[in-house]
């Protein structure tokens, strides 16, 4: 997804429709830009529920994914 530069809420810009997948700490739901149509996969992560050591794994896949490059990832 495009990054915001606003203060504005996510559900101000998107609206999340069904749930595509989840993991071990996240839900992905397919969602949808407002202001253009355009869709997008949205993670949604339920950081209440983390352990200490689910931490450190969101850690790094937020590591991971800051390094890929690709047309289809928005950062």
């Amino acid at each position: 997804m495009a990054a915001q530069t606003s203060t504005a809420k996510f559900s101000d810009i998107y609206e999340l429709k069904e749930e595509l997948g989840k993991g071990a700490f996240s839900i992905v739901k397919r969602c949808v830009q407002k202001a253009t149509g355009l869709e997008f996969a949205a993670k949604i992560i339920n950081t209440k529920k983390l352990s200490a050591r689910d931490h450190q794994k969101l850690e790094r896949e937020a590591r991971i994914c800051r390094l890929l490059k690709h047309p289809n990832i928005g950062k």
